[in-house]
C-alpha cells in the first residue's frame, strides 16, 4: 500500500498519542497563577510554534530516503558534534520523563490506596515497585507492550470521556472566567511545561516512514493530531479550574503538585462516586500508558546504540539500563514530577527547536529543489526560534528563582 492510499487518521492518532499523556497533569498546576483565559492564549502560541517546528523537521527529513530518522539527517547536516548533542537531548528527555512517571506512580498509588499524608519513603517505594512491575511488560516483548498500550489508550479515552462529562456538569463558571485571577507575572514560569506537553515533533520520522513522500498527508496528521491535543488540554483546564478555585491551588502546589494531589482535589469537588472513579481510572491509565510509551522508546534507543541482543538476557540488561536509573532516583526524590516536566521542556527546546532551526538554515543554503518547504521564509523561522528560546530562558530564570511561581 503506497502513501496515497493510507488514511490520514493514522497520522492524526499517532500525533495526538505522542502529545497527550501524563504530562497534562502538570498543566493546571503551572497554569494556576495565570488562570484560564491567559493559559489558553499561551497554549495557542506554544501549539503554533510546536506545529511549525514539526514542519521544519519535515522539510529536512523528506530530503532523505524514506525511513531516515533523526540520526541520519542530523549527522549529515551538522556532523558528529550535532549528532552527539541530539543523542544526549533524546536520552535526557526520555530518562527524566520516566523519572517523572515513577514519581507520579508513587503519588497516585498513595491516593488510590487511600493512604493519607503518605511519607516520602512510602511514595518512593510505591513508585519504584509499580514502575519496575510495568517495566517487566517491556522486558517481555515489544509486541506485548504494544498490545497492553493499545488497551490502555482505549481505557484511558473511555474513562476520560466519562469523567469529563460528569466534571463539566459540575464546573463553576465564576471560577473559570475569573479574569481578576489572571496574572501575567506567573505566565513565564509555566511556558517550559507547555512546550513539553506539545512535544509531538519526534513523531515526524515515523509519519514519513508510514506515508512516504506525501508531505500533505503528514502535515494533515500533524495539524489535526496536535489540534486534538490542544482541545484536550483546554478541556482539562476547564475541568480543573472550573472545580477548584485559584486559592485552593496554593495548597496543591505546596503539596508537590503531583498527579495524585490534583486528582484528589478534583474528586473532592465532585459528588458522584462513579465520576470520581472514572477520573481516578483515567489518571492511572494515563500514567501507565505514558510510562510504557516513553520506556519502550528509550529501551529501543539503548538497544540500537549498544547493539543489545533481542533475546531474554539481552532484553533484561536493556530493561535494567532503561528503568533502574530513573526508578532509583524517584525512590530517593519522589516529589520531582513537576520539576522533571519543566527540565524536559528546556532540553526539548534544544533537540526539537534549536537543532531543527540549524538544520533547516544550513539545508536551505544548498539551494536545491525541495519536495516540501515550510512557507513564510526566514520570518517564520525566526518567529519559531524566538518564542521557543523565550521558553528556555524562562526555565533558566525560574531555576535561579528569578521568576515568581504561584
Amino acid at each position: 500500500m503506497n502513501g496515497s492510499n493510507k488514511s490520514v487518521i493514522t497520522g492524526i492518532m499517532l500525533t495526538a498519542g505522542s502529545a497527550i499523556g501524563a504530562g497534562m497533569f502538570s498543566l493546571p498546576i503551572v497554569s494556576s497563577g495565570m488562570w484560564f483565559v491567559l493559559s489558553i492564549v499561551c497554549f495557542f502560541f506554544i501549539w503554533l510554534i510546536s506545529y511549525l517546528g514539526s514542519l521544519m523537521i519535515l522539510e529536512v527529513n523528506i530530503q532523505y530516503p524514506v525511513g531516515s530518522s533523526f540520526n541520519t539527517f542530523v549527522k549529515d547536516i551538522l556532523g558528529k558534534p550535532g549528532s552527539i548533542l541530539f543523542t544526549l537531548c533524546i536520552c535526557f528527555i526520555l530518562y527524566i520523563l520516566l523519572y517523572a512517571y515513577f514519581s507520579a506512580f508513587g503519588n497516585m498509588a498513595s491516593h488510590t490506596l487511600g493512604i493519607e499524608n503518605s511519607s516520602s519513603w512510602t511514595q518512593g517505594s510505591l513508585g519504584l515497585l509499580l514502575g519496575l512491575a510495568f517495566a517487566v511488560v517491556v522486558w517481555i516483548s515489544t509486541a506485548f507492550t504494544g498490545r497492553i498500550a493499545s488497551i490502555l489508550v482505549v481505557a484511558m479515552s473511555v474513562s476520560f470521556v466519562i469523567a469529563s462529562v460528569g466534571a463539566l456538569s459540575n464546573i463553576s463558571f465564576s471560577h473559570l472566567w475569573d479574569i481578576d485571577s489572571a496574572n501575567t507575572k506567573y505566565m513565564w514560569s509555566g511556558l517550559p511545561y507547555f512546550i513539553t506537553s506539545f512535544g509531538f515533533a519526534s513523531i515526524v520520522p515515523s509519519l514519513y516512514k508510514h506515508y512516504g513522500k506525501e508531505p500533505q498527508k503528514i502535515k494533515a496528521g500533524l495539524f489535526y493530531g496536535s489540534i486534538i491535543a490542544l482541545g484536550t488540554y483546554v478541556l482539562w483546564l476547564m475541568i480543573s479550574f472550573g472545580n477548584i478555585s485559584r486559592e485552593e491551588f496554593i495548597a496543591i502546589n505546596e503539596a508537590g503538585g503531583n498527579a495524585g494531589d490534583l486528582t484528589k482535589a478534583i474528586e473532592q469537588k465532585i459528588g458522584s462516586t462513579s465520576i470520581q472513579t472514572a477520573l481516578n481510572f483515567f489518571t492511572n491509565f494515563a500514567i501507565i500508558s505514558s510510562f510504557l510509551g516513553v520506556g519502550l522508546s528509550l529501551f529501543d534507543y539503548i538497544a540500537d546504540h549498544l547493539n543489545m541482543s533481542n533475546n531474554r538476557e539481552g532484553r533484561f540488561i536493556t530493561t535494567c539500563l532503561t528503568f533502574l536509573p530513573p526508578g532509583i532516583c524517584s525512590f530517593f526524590f519522589p516529589h520531582g514530577f513537576i520539576a522533571a516536566i519543566g527540565y524536559a521542556g528546556f532540553v526539548l527546546y534544544i533537540g526539537f527547536f534549536l537543532i531543527p532551526f540549524l538544520l533547516i538554515w544550513k539545508s536551505r543554503k544548498k539551494d536545491k529543489q525541495l519536495l516540501y518547504k515550510l512557507s513564510g521564509g526566514k520570518a517564520v523561522l525566526f518567529f519559531v526560534i524566538l518564542l521557543s528560546t523565550i521558553t528556555a530562558v524562562c526555565k533558566v530564570l525560574a531555576t535561579a528563582n528569578l521568576l515568581p511561581i504561584y
